[in-house]
């Protein structure tokens, strides 16, 4: 699954053998990627470690921009990571090679007041929303990726995932402020 659309799906239900941490899931750019698609494969990375691979040297300046903006998002989330719990919340056809639909992974970190929400779309039909619930109350969005667009938004406790386009991934990174 080194180059395959299937590789978020892959690296979420993988949370319930590996430790996320010890979990490498590797993206592998192109310069023929456009930034939807290389925003997927950064945003899946960050269902485990991060690693990069590819035609990197031959990125343009906006696509290695946009990979240095997911490592830096990665630094942040890296402690959830590290340490958590995984919820997993899919919508997705029978197929894991040709998916079609949606899915949400919520890592809630071991003090329960930070967590990491990794959200990727598939091929449609999608679900109208995934609710992602929150435990407790207070949170909000600190950073997102890409940060280019505009986060979920979190309704109550939770956040609220409606996948718009196909093949599509982001995260954000939560914290409870109450």
């Amino acid at each position: 699954a080194h180059e395959t659309r299937d590789i978020p799906i892959i690296a979420a239900n993988l949370h319930r053998l590996i430790l996320p941490r010890q979990s490498q899931i590797w993206a592998v750019l192109h310069a023929g990627d456009s930034m939807q698609r290389l925003a997927y494969l950064l945003t899946g990375g960050m269902l485990g470690r991060l690693c990069l691979s590819g035609d990197i040297a031959s990125l343009s300046e906006a696509q290695w921009a946009l990979a240095l903006e997911a490592v830096d998002f990665y630094r942040l989330a890296a402690p959830v990571i590290a340490r958590g719990t995984s919820r997993l919340f899919q919508h997705i056809s029978p197929s894991w090679q040709y998916p079609q639909g949606a899915q949400a992974v919520l890592r809630l970190a071991e003090d329960g007041q930070t967590a990491l929400a990794v959200l990727h779309s598939f091929a449609a039909p999608h679900p109208p929303e995934i609710r992602v619930p929150l435990p407790g109350e207070g949170w909000q969005a600190v950073r997102h990726f890409p940060a280019s667009e505009t986060p979920p938004p979190l309704e109550g406790n939770a956040l609220v995932f409606r996948p718009a386009a196909e093949w599509t991934g982001s995260a954000v990174l939560l914290r409870q402020t109450a």
